[in-house]
């Protein structure tokens, strides 16, 4: 289904877009950090960080590889360090991988491009979504087992004090359904799979209730931010899919 909105969004309107959505998207952040946080040196360092998280989405939506991998490697660096400084050695985990995701994305995309230089998405197989599938009930029947070993040597990449959500919900369940699909998420993205923004677009709602009950609001508000990049990088990812199939049979 072709949607003229976003066709434009995706098209001859790409550059203003853009342009539109980082700048909305540092005001947010901005007014976030201002009235929400202490103004700390991490604080700061959290706001510099969420900026460079904003560049290197867009680029990633817009398959711009060395803007979206490159930006993409500062940012889960940024990330890691924040969550070591905070003494949150555990929650490195999930920055640590995407960091060396978009290190080997930063190659791997390079050899998939068209005449533009932007990335080609493919479209996934049914092995592929039964993979995918096996590998997220795997990582959340194993999560739990693996996060208490960790949590033995004081590692844990998430705390269970038996919080809920809506009063019935385990915000511990929260955080691993948040923490299997982001990874799987991003290995499909850096795989090239279009359906990989089907999930992004699931693991932002999930972590925007994370940060939201965390008290994490910068990153809430970037959470919004990113889940309407992530429809536009659904649809600009699944139209170059439909360009290219048109453009082969021809």
């Amino acid at each position: 289904m072709r949607i003229q909105l976003l066709d434009n969004i995706t098209g001859k309107w790409a550059l203003q877009w853009i342009i539109t959505w980082f700048i909305c998207g540092v005001i947010a952040l901005s007014a976030g950090f201002w009235l929400t946080t202490e103004h700390r040196t991490l604080d700061w360092f959290y706001l510099a960080v969420s900026f460079i998280g904003l560049i290197c989405v867009v680029s990633l939506s817009f398959r711009k590889n060395v803007m979206g991998n490159g930006f993409g490697m500062g940012a889960t660096a940024g990330e890691v360090v924040v969550q070591a400084t905070s003494g949150a050695v555990g929650l490195m985990l999930a920055p640590l991988f995407n960091f060396f995701t978009h290190v080997y994305g930063i190659f791997y995309w390079s050899k998939h491009t068209d005449p533009d230089g932007d990335m080609i998405p493919k479209s996934a197989s049914k092995a592929v979504w039964l993979i995918t599938a096996a590998f997220i009930v795997i990582g959340l029947v194993l999560f739990p087992t693996v996060n208490d070993l960790l949590a033995s040597y004081g590692y844990a990449v998430v705390e269970d004090d038996n919080s809920l959500f809506l009063g019935f919900i385990s915000f511990f369940w929260i955080n691993v359904i948040a923490f299997v699909l982001s990874i799987t998420a991003q290995a499909a993205m850096i795989l090239r799979y279009s359906f990989s923004w089907w999930l992004w677009i699931i693991v932002n709602f999930v972590w925007l209730i994370v940060n939201l009950m965390s008290g994490n609001y910068i990153f809430a508000i970037q959470t919004i931010i990113y889940q309407v990049n992530s429809f536009v990088g659904l649809y600009e990812w699944y139209r170059s899919e439909q360009q290219l199939a048109a453009s082969n049979n021809y």
